[in-house]
């Protein structure tokens, strides 16, 4: 029983957390959380409340009954259908927290509502969020001023990495720099780069490698690269197939760290000095990077939209982009 009090008072304190929901019931479903967590201390320590009776249903429980009474006609009543399969999950979880739900005053049914609303709302903010990643950056002219700062670096240096990228270059010869990080010391520390009649190039502490992908036809492609210190061990793949790999690529160089990521622009200095030759035309992401290798699988499952593994270095998300220079921020679907 103790659990279930410290259970429920841990959910208020996390609905509390969440008071901008956009869920009309929140305010209500935290008066009903605390006169749960009020009917339990009672029973926990009697000598200091008056004890309900299990079968009174006219004081704490009668109160629930009637809020899903009141409510029943809105969004509360689809929640029927979900009581049916909550029951079934949480059978042996039942015998294990003092009898359950079951023994509470107002508990079983209305417990089963109560957690089922509190799963709403955590998938409410889960859809808050990838909502806020649905954009795309847009960078529509060639200039050495237009580009987007993702704010946040590297804490500690990194030995291995996967960076993958939606992209849709711009008309032109070549697309330019779509990322770039530089460091301390070193400002082609990890680039991505198609300039002045070259291939696609990826720079790993200022030494270059042509990757064999073709972005020039005007269309959205799913991008990745991969990286190890170990022996420069490196792949490329485009559309979630394996394009080309090869070793020596800045062997035994780990990545460092306290640097600048630039979406647009290569740096020729940490965050700046950028040559317009250079600067990238077209559309960008999903721009994810990871700290380690991704398999092959994961990759395709990334570009085929199967899986939404999102990066431990940087994760897409507008609240860590910071944009200069004219860059257009707009709605993206990515697997549509």
């Amino acid at each position: 029983m103790e659990r279930m009090l410290q259970a429920l008072k841990d959910r208020l304190e996390n609905l509390q957390q969440k008071r901008n929901s956009s869920l009309t019931y929140s305010s209500s479903l935290r008066e009903l959380l605390q006169r749960k967590i009020d009917t339990l201390e009672e029973q926990l320590h009697p000598h200091d409340h008056h004890r309900q009776h299990p079968n009174d249903h006219s004081g704490d429980s009668g109160n629930h009954t009637g809020y899903f009474e009141e409510h029943g006609d809105g969004s509360h009543r689809g929640d029927e259908g979900l009581d049916e399969s909550h029951h079934g999950d949480d059978g042996g979880h039942d015998h294990n927290e003092a009898g359950g739900h079951d023994d509470l005053p107002g508990g079983g049914h209305h417990g089963n509502k109560l957690d089922n609303m509190l799963d709403q709302l955590h998938l409410a903010g889960s859809g808050r969020k990838k909502e806020a990643a649905a954009f795309q950056l847009s960078f529509p002219v060639r200039t050495g001023y237009m580009h987007a700062r993702i704010k946040r670096t590297l804490p500690r240096q990194i030995f291995a990495l996967t960076l993958c990228l939606r992209i849709k270059a711009g008309a032109g010869p070549a697309m330019g720099t779509p990322f770039s990080y530089s460091a301390p010391g070193q400002a082609n520390q990890v680039v991505l780069i198609e300039w002045g009649g070259n291939p696609v190039e990826l720079l790993v502490d200022d030494q270059a490698v042509s990757l064999p992908v073709m972005l020039s036809d005007g269309k959205w492609h799913h991008v990745c690269v991969t990286w190890s210190t170990r022996d420069g061990h490196w792949e490329a793949y485009q559309d979630g197939d394996l394009r080309g790999s090869g070793e020596g690529l800045a062997p035994w160089h780990p990545v460092r760290a306290g640097g600048v990521f630039v979406l647009g622009q290569e740096q020729d200095t940490l965050g700046g000095r950028f040559d317009a030759t250079q600067s990238f035309v077209g559309e960008l992401a999903d721009v994810q990077m990871w700290s380690s290798v991704l398999s092959g699988a994961d990759i395709q499952g990334l570009a085929s939209c199967r899986n939404h593994l999102a990066g431990d270095v940087i994760s897409w998300s507008d609240v860590d982009v910071e944009l200069h220079g004219g860059v257009l921020r707009r709605p993206f679907q990515t697997c549509h």
